[in-house]
Parts: C-alpha cells; sequence; structure tokens
C-alpha cells in the first residue's frame, strides 16, 4: 500500500499499543477505532477568569476478545493520550479509559466518536443463521458521563494495562441507552456526519441507510 505524507508537522513520539497483540495464528488483526479531540475549558483557568481551552482526546476501539481471557466482547473509550507523554516525564500518569461490555446477544461493528463527547457504536444481532440475517442497532452513549479511571503503564508488556478494568466494567443496556432499531443485519464501516446529525450504515444486502441521529423518530432513508 503507498504511503502519503498528511502533514510534515504531525510528529510521532513514544508510540504505545493500547493493548497487547498476541501472536496466535486465528488474531484478528483489524479492530473497529476511532479518534476524535474537544475542546473544554481547564478548571484553573475558569477560576481566574481566562477563557483559555484545550482539546481533549478520545480514543475508542473494540478490544479483541483474545487480549484478555477476563475480558470479552467490549469496547474500550481512553482520554488523555496526548497529555500522556509530558506528564510522564514528572512521574504522573493522564491516561484514563473505561470498558463498556456490549449487551448481550450482540457484537460491535464499528464504532465512531460523535459531537459533543458522544460515541456511536454499530452493533449486529447475534444469530446461527447466517451473517446477512438478523436486525442490528445503533446505540449512542454520552463519553463525558462515563466513571473514567485512571490506568498505568506496563514496563514488560510495553503497552497500557487495561486488564486494571476489569472489574470496573460498564455493562451497557439496550433500555439504558438512546438507539436507533435497523432491520438490516449491517456491516463496517459506520459513517457519521457530527455537523448535519446523520449517520450512514452499509446493510449487509448492498443498501446504504441513512439515519438521522438528532431524532428520537426511526426516520430512514434507504438507498441502493
Amino acid at each position: 500500500m503507498p504511503l502519503e505524507t498528511v502533514s510534515r508537522r504531525i510528529l510521532c513520539k513514544d508510540m504505545l499499543p493500547l493493548f497487547p497483540v498476541p501472536s496466535l495464528p486465528n488474531f484478528e488483526s483489524y479492530f473497529p477505532a476511532s479518534v476524535s479531540y474537544y475542546q473544554e475549558a481547564l478548571d484553573s483557568a475558569i477560576n481566574l477568569g481566562n477563557t483559555h481551552q484545550r482539546l481533549t482526546d478520545y480514543t475508542s476501539f473494540m478490544v479483541p476478545d483474545e487480549t484478555f481471557p477476563n475480558i470479552t466482547n467490549c469496547v474500550c473509550i481512553a482520554r488523555g493520550l496526548i497529555h500522556d507523554l509530558e506528564n510522564l516525564k514528572h512521574g504522573r500518569t493522564s491516561l484514563e479509559a473505561v470498558l463498556l461490555r456490549v449487551p448481550d446477544g450482540y457484537h460491535c461493528v464499528d464504532l465512531s466518536l460523535y459531537k459533543e463527547e458522544q460515541m456511536v457504536l454499530l452493533l449486529n444481532e447475534v444469530t446461527a443463521v447466517s451473517e446477512s440475517s438478523g436486525n442490528a442497532c445503533m446505540m449512542i452513549i454520552q463519553a463525558a458521563e462515563l466513571p473514567f479511571v485512571s490506568i498505568s503503564r506496563s514496563s514488560i508488556l510495553n503497552s497500557w494495562n487495561l486488564d486494571e478494568l476489569q472489574d470496573s466494567v460498564i455493562h451497557l443496556q439496550l433500555e439504558n441507552e438512546k438507539v436507533r432499531e435497523i432491520s438490516h443485519s449491517v456491516v463496517a464501516p459506520l459513517a457519521v456526519s457530527a455537523s448535519r446529525g446523520v449517520a450512514c450504515v452499509f446493510a449487509a444486502r448492498k443498501r446504504a441507510l441513512v439515519y438521522i441521529l438528532e431524532e428520537d423518530e426511526d426516520e430512514v432513508t434507504d438507498s441502493e
């Protein structure tokens, strides 16, 4: 695959895997991931009457089931990666993360961070018939309201210690979140437009479905 320079101003430092990658023959190299940045006002700046703001990064990804024996069918949201490198020089860690278990009977096809620190999960219903049968849904989660926990780095495995979160996994429930039902089985990718408030998903039967995320009604436009 040819490489293309996006910007020479982008510098990569201290690259670190989000989780240890096992050397297993059946390990699936693809997993859904998404990165977004949001502006937030610093508490100290507010107290001083200053309007200074900084960018906070949110990195969300599906944790492969082969990674940890006690963490399965989970999505991880990490925030503070861009600030962690500077803090490590002073012996501190600023990375926070939370593990979300996908509702029973579903698996995550793709995910995308949305506006106002929201995340959209594209879920397929687990069925034993075929991958193209069954239904799906989109679940919208308020990432800012989740109970993030600080995690440390592993010097041995050279990765983040996500296993520290296994005792604080948040179990997602369809009835507790904003959910848009999809009467088709879907495939990746999930395309989300924060400015227009819509999401486009692709059904396994070669149809494109456009959903209005800002509406409570199931308004959907189908096109071949």
